[in-house]
């Protein structure tokens, strides 16, 4: 039993649950045989981004996407459930990643090296950011949009992470879907004291987190991903801020 626990730690905290290996396709609609355009090469495989998880400077998709690509991302959202639960949502985006959609939208649960993920800009709908492409710090986007889609009401409207730290009400013992939000560990500056990253609970494993979000760095990759990983309590760059619940995440 101990080996089990120690194994999946292991698997969690290096790759999550988006798989060790991500070899997606290069057709967007292999089965229309009037969508042809190609994904640029190298998405999923190339890192899109070496730093730590956030940060304003990462640089991911910055030009626009192509029309083919904008049709797959409209059936992709369209696909996402409603009158479900937020974290129901999330999971959803989850295992489009692990290919249980179709090898083809694999690619659209991450942010993009060269043109943006049309996916990840339509998050910032139910915030009122305007995105620079995926470029733009979009963990608080991702959960809201979760939060829109299953509810039909709005969470913070706010691509601000440090948005949450204010959302319904502090809980000490949360839930499977309930909010956490992590805050800089040591801000060197004031804007970086407002930053932080903001997912769903998953479970506790003593001194980390397990986490359902997006714009998560996963795997020797770094990908920014929709995924579950582990973060530790208190870590180098992010440090627990606080557990967050209201009656609507359930």
């Amino acid at each position: 039993m101990l080996k089990d626990v120690v194994d999946r730690r292991t698997v969690l905290r290096g790759f999550g649950y988006c798989g060790a290996s991500l070899w997606l396709s290069s057709h967007l609609l292999s089965q229309e045989r009037t969508l042809t355009a190609r994904l640029p090469d190298g998405i999923g495989t190339e890192p899109d981004y070496g730093g730590p998880l956030p940060s304003p400077e990462s640089v991911l998709g910055r030009e626009r996407a192509l029309d083919p690509e904008v049709i797959t991302a409209q059936k992709v959202m369209a696909k996402a459930p409603s009158d479900a639960t937020p974290a129901a949502v999330a999971r959803y985006f989850s295992a489009v990643g692990t290919g249980a959609y179709g090898e083809a939208w694999r690619p659209y649960v991450q942010g993009w090296p060269v043109r943006w993920n049309p996916v990840i800009v339509t998050f910032f709908q139910a915030t009122k950011t305007v995105p620079v492409g995926d470029e733009t710090s979009w963990c608080a986007a991702f959960v809201n949009w979760c939060f829109l889609r299953g509810t039909k009401s709005v969470a913070t409207d706010s691509a601000s992470s440090g948005s949450f730290r204010s959302f319904g009400a502090e809980t000490r013992k949360p839930q499977i879907g309930d909010i956490v939000v992590f805050q800089r560990t040591s801000p060197k500056t004031d804007i970086e004291e407002h930053q932080g990253h903001v997912g769903f609970f998953l479970a506790e494993h003593g001194d980390e987190i397990e986490v359902l979000g997006g714009n998560q760095i996963v795997g020797h990759e770094k990908s920014h991903m929709i995924c579950s990983r582990l973060f530790a309590k208190k870590g180098s760059i992010l440090t627990l801020n606080s557990y967050r619940t209201d009656a609507r995440l359930h």
